[in-house]
């Protein structure tokens, strides 16, 4: 039994695939598989794989495409690893991160190993996909255990905008790290699957924190995560019309009238709620924490202030469902930005990623900088860059 099994789930993205195979492929510890799980439906990517596959990885192919919580519930299936992780297909490890995460479970045995992560930016991805800034500055610490039953209860409280705490965005998250099998088994006994819709990495989170007996969290990053501008996390963040498609086909049309506050679907932490409370309900009574709807409301209000509407009637009919959940709950919401206020700048910074080809010319015409850091040729150099510099630090 390999000590990890890697399941990469891939989806029409062989560009970006090559780099997280050869970053695997140039792992520094030798005990673990990989696994693709290619869900296409126009780029199957059995090329790239063979490109750099090495002993003991396996390709698999989805027949017919799947939504993206099936196709990781086959990878993982597939997996025979004591740790199984999921590396989604933008993101790229550090050469020394299984080894890294290796030695952590050795000093403090636990269900859950927890990795953070850094952004790499393209330059212009339309044109070039490899050219970006990257610049390796999270803050560091040793591996410490952590409870996962309070990193629920930050998750339900919904007290600030994911990913304001980098630390809290990533831990007991697959996809950034790893679920022991043991804890992999006892999910499926208890819900059937390890995976739902909407989002699988947070409805698989849901019971890993309720039957996780521990967790370590290795102190730094070990991943480098590309910031897409197809990315589905951003587009769905900013364009409604991809949200309202994302939800419908990941669970059905019905689901819009399901979503914790019904009916506003272009709210991605109204989403995440959902994925929250629908997990939390196939978990055993009392639990999981309660989901605060107040704080959840003002998110939601935070989430439509930042989509780029296009049409009127849509944001008008958005606003409206949150207005009338706000007056049944009492939330007095803070004002956001006016749209007679709104200029240029404000318009084309938030609409970069939906306008890829237009992005480097977007930011000079908006005096928007690029993000902060060094240039590099590809993403996998940054990822050996971002190791060598924690690796020094952690040495030192």
């Amino acid at each position: 039994m390999p000590r990890f099994s890697v399941l990469v789930p891939t989806r029409d993205r062989p560009d970006l695939l090559a780099f997280c195979l050869e970053a695997l492929a140039a792992q520094t510890f030798e005990d673990f598989e990989v696994i693709v799980s290619d869900n296409p439906t126009r780029s199957p990517v059995k090329d790239v794989f063979e490109r750099w596959s090495g002993p003991g990885w396996r390709y698999l192919r989805q027949e017919k495409p799947v939504a993206m919580h099936d196709n990781f519930e086959r990878g993982c299936a597939e997996a025979r690893g004591e740790y199984v992780a999921v590396v989604i297909d933008k993101t790229i490890l550090h050469p020394s991160a299984l080894a890294v995460a290796h030695e952590a479970l050795r000093a403090e045995p636990a269900d859950i190993v927890t990795w953070r992560n850094d952004g790499y930016t393209p330059v212009d991805e339309s044109r070039d996909v490899a050219r970006g800034r990257f610049r390796a500055s999270a803050a560091t610490v040793v591996e410490s255990l952590y409870d996962p039953a309070a990193e629920l209860t930050e998750r339900f409280a919904n007290r600030m905008r994911r990913g304001t705490d980098p630390v809290n965005y990533v831990r007991a998250k697959i996809v950034f790290g790893a679920y022991s099998r043991r804890l992999l088994d006892r999910i499926v006994e208890l819900t059937g699957r390890v995976f739902y819709p909407l989002a699988p990495d947070y409805t698989s989170m849901v019971p890993a924190c309720v039957l996780a007996d521990s967790a370590v969290d290795v102190g730094r990053p070990l991943l480098v995560s590309y910031n897409s501008g197809r990315s589905n996390g951003r587009q769905q963040s900013i364009d409604p019309g991809h949200a309202r498609r994302f939800v419908e086909t990941a669970g059905g049309p019905a689901i819009v009238g399901s979503l914790p506050v019904p009916g506003v679907y272009a709210s991605h932490h109204n989403v995440v709620a959902y994925d929250l409370v629908s997990s939390a309900a196939r978990c055993p009574p009392g639990t999981t924490p309660p989901l605060d709807f107040a704080n959840l409301l003002r998110r939601v209000r935070e989430d439509l202030d930042a989509v780029g509407w296009t049409d009127p009637a849509e944001r008008d009919a958005q606003y409206a469902i949150l207005e009338r959940a706000e007056d049944q709950h009492g939330i007095d919401p803070e004002p956001g930005l006016p749209e007679a206020r709104r200029t240029t700048k404000d318009v084309l910074a938030e609409t970069l990623v939906r306008f890829p080809r237009t992005e480097s010319l977007a930011y000079r015409a908006a005096r928007v900088p690029h993000p902060a850091g060094e240039l590099f040729t590809s993403p996998l150099d940054a990822a050996r860059a971002a190791d060598e510099h924690y690796s020094v630090g952690a040495r030192s």
